[in-house]
């Protein structure tokens, strides 16, 4: 089982590495990949204690933005049926939106797709929604609301920080619904304590990449590299799989 702890080791590094770089996307990278491994659920729980890990060193590090308050409403929302639904849903089920999920986000972000509208407010309060439930379903939080960002033509900088901020209060909430409704276990928090090394090296690498690399063609990369993890996580989960 020591190559199972490598994979693990570069694959943390790896998906925060972009997180600190993009202010998103590492949840898109984990997500999918650890339920090929530790099924679905955990894949997800996993994914969220790492992340609330990260929201520690940016609460320290990183300029917040709570700007747009109403994505916070939203999402606290979004967590509370999410968290209904998760007790309920098949494993399988959970698979599949996993994947889903990924590849119909990396499509997005790859066609740029989008649709300015007036109506700001209710936009981000329903994509909040969206992301709350997603957060606790799939572990992915992030993309609901970069494409509402992105949609509303705000810039990279304000993106980076208002994104940064947001999941720091989500992923925090999540985990504390996650550990309220008995779902963390001891050998998941074990793996979070292996992985903590590789987070903080992460953030340390990622902040001397953006000194010199171009955050958006790396993005795409990354989704390319999403897209594809999202069919294999669709396919493993298929019924006649």
């Amino acid at each position: 089982m020591w190559y199972f702890y490598i994979i693990i080791g570069l694959l943390v590094f790896f998906a925060f590495t972009v997180r600190v770089i993009t202010g998103f996307g590492s949840a898109m990278i984990l997500t999918p990949v650890l339920s090929l491994f530790l099924g679905p659920k955990n894949a997800v729980i996993i994914s969220i204690l790492m992340e609330s890990v990260m929201a520690v060193v940016f609460i320290v590090k990183e300029k917040l933005n709570f700007e747009i308050r109403q994505i916070f409403s939203g999402g606290i929302v979004g967590i509370i049926v999410g968290i209904i639904l998760f007790g309920l849903l098949p494993t399988r089920i959970l698979g599949l939106i996993i994947g889903i999920s990924v590849l119909t986000f990396s499509v997005i972000f790859l066609l740029n797709i989008n649709f300015r509208t007036k109506r700001e407010g209710l936009l981000f309060t329903v994509l909040g929604l969206i992301s709350g439930s997603m957060g606790v379903l799939t572990g992915i939080n992030g993309p609901p609301i970069v494409f509402g960002l992105v949609n509303q033509q705000y810039d990279a900088t304000f993106i980076r920080r208002c994104l940064i901020t947001y999941l720091i209060v989500i992923d925090i909430i999540t985990l504390a619904s996650f550990s309220i409704s008995g779902y963390v276990t001891v050998d998941l928090v074990l793996l979070l304590i292996y992985s903590i090394p590789f987070i903080l090296i992460a953030y340390v690498v990622g902040k001397y990449i953006l000194t010199f690399t171009d955050p958006e063609k790396l993005k795409r990369i990354i989704l390319f590299t999403t897209l594809f993890v999202g069919i294999i996580a669709i396919w493993k989960f298929l019924p006649w799989w």
